[in-house]
């Protein structure tokens, strides 16, 4: 069993078929055994992510609405959810003021401190975005680009 922490634009790739996607199943899905942890955000981005698709038209209304449901009952009974708390959202400031980090990126890292702190265990932190791959790994992380996978 390993530990993942994984941000909204890598968690993506299991609800849509994208470059990544076979190898995030790999280790996503239940019968992995994993944790899988993720931040209160995800929730929202991930509405914001399908609605954009569906505004792009690559994705129909029906499509957003059951891959809005099977996120939202994972997320439920699948995934360790670090909840958005001011302590969140003070170590996101501190972050921002010690790398180079989007609002939303400082409070993924600091989700993914927390769930360390919770699960004392090490994590691998799971992100398609390159500059924050390179700040989770100076902070201590084992990182993956679910984009080095076909």
């Amino acid at each position: 069993m390993s530990a993942f922490f994984v941000d909204t634009s890598a968690l993506a790739k299991r609800y849509l078929s994208e470059p990544g996607s076979r190898w995030v199943l790999s280790w996503i899905l239940p019968t992995s055994g994993n944790v899988i942890a993720v931040a209160e955000t995800a929730v929202v981005e991930m509405s914001s992510l399908l609605n954009r698709r569906r505004r792009e038209k690559a994705l129909t209304q029906s499509q957003v609405s059951i891959l809005q449901a099977n996120f939202l009952l994972h997320i439920e009974t699948e995934y360790l959810v670090v909840p958005l708390e001011t302590t969140r959202l003070l170590e996101a400031h501190y972050l921002t003021n010690k790398h180079p980090l989007r609002a939303l990126d400082a409070i993924q890292l600091a989700c993914g401190l927390h769930a360390v702190a919770i699960l004392k265990t090490s994590m691998t932190f799971i992100t398609a975005d390159i500059n924050l791959l390179t700040i989770a790994a100076s902070e201590g992380f084992t990182v993956d680009n679910p984009n080095s996978y076909p």
